[in-house]
């Protein structure tokens, strides 16, 4: 029991140093944007910023990136739902198909995809800030890293990606929330680019850690051309909980690969 314990306060420890660290070290930059190229060797930028689940900026990225989310997403999960069609009553984001699936008649994919979009423009667009606190209070602590992709005329957003560290990580771990890019933008490279500049912005890390839904295969795909591998296991945070039934996770570990290291180590940092 003694053992049992030890190790437990080893790893709170562990997890509270490690947000303490990307929190208050002085060498962690508040902003910062980098110019690298697509895989044609298009010139692009990305600019990426830190923030807290109720800061202003946040609310301004989802603003901006929410056309983005909504047109690339919801393909994805309308492909998840026809071939799971009894998710839509345990997981939450698709709960609102519900009266769509449930019909004598076929089922109009074409409108259910309307509604997740709909749906997901609503989650990015809602102001946290006014929620009550207790609601929110959990996620106060959790740090966000927020990052834009453009072409070099800056003029929009071709893609962003979002990472996390929350006081239930273990050190070195980062999770990664989403890594998007418009479809007619994709094969270009721009998702390795967005996931590799993390690398850039926090130093020591030693584990990231991402969920895909079984039937995205082009995320699965790349997942593992960077190296990621599928984690049986699965972490488990209790103030962001998965549904592990209808997604998988996925595990890239910077003592067994480098890619996504040589690639961030390409991008020239911008004033």
């Amino acid at each position: 029991m003694a053992l049992i314990t030890q190790e437990k306060k080893h790893k709170q420890k562990s997890s509270v140093d490690w947000l303490a660290n990307v929190k208050e070290n002085s060498d962690f930059e508040q902003s910062g944007k980098y110019s690298a190229r697509d895989q044609f060797g298009t010139p692009v930028v990305l600019e990426w910023e830190r923030v807290g689940i109720t800061c202003p900026a946040l609310a301004e990225f989802k603003k901006e990136i929410c056309e983005i989310a909504s047109k690339t997403l919801a393909p994805i999960e309308v492909e998840f739902l026809r071939k799971h069609p009894e998710a839509v009553h345990q997981e939450l984001f698709l709960k609102s198909c519900k009266p769509l699936l449930e019909t004598d008649k076929e089922v109009d994919w074409t409108a259910v995809k309307k509604k997740i979009q709909t749906t997901i423009k609503e989650f990015y667009l809602t102001d946290l800030t006014s929620f009550p606190k207790e609601m929110i209070q959990p996620l106060l602590n959790d740090l966000y890293f927020i990052m834009t992709i453009r072409n070099s005329d800056l003029e929009k957003a071709l893609g962003f990606a979002m990472f996390a560290v929350t006081p239930a990580l273990p050190f070195g771990n980062v999770k990664v929330i989403n890594v998007v890019v418009l479809k007619g933008e994709q094969n270009r490279g721009l998702e390795e680019l967005l996931m590799s500049s993390i690398y850039n912005i926090i130093p020591n890390i030693t584990r990231l850690f991402s969920y895909s839904r079984p039937t995205n295969k082009y995320a699965i795909n790349l997942y593992d051309q960077w190296g990621f591998t599928e984690d049986i296991s699965g972490f488990e945070d209790h103030n962001h909980k998965v549904s592990r039934e209808y997604t998988l996770q996925f595990e890239y570990e910077t003592k067994i690969s480098d890619k996504l290291q040589k690639t961030a180590s390409s991008f020239v940092a911008s004033i």
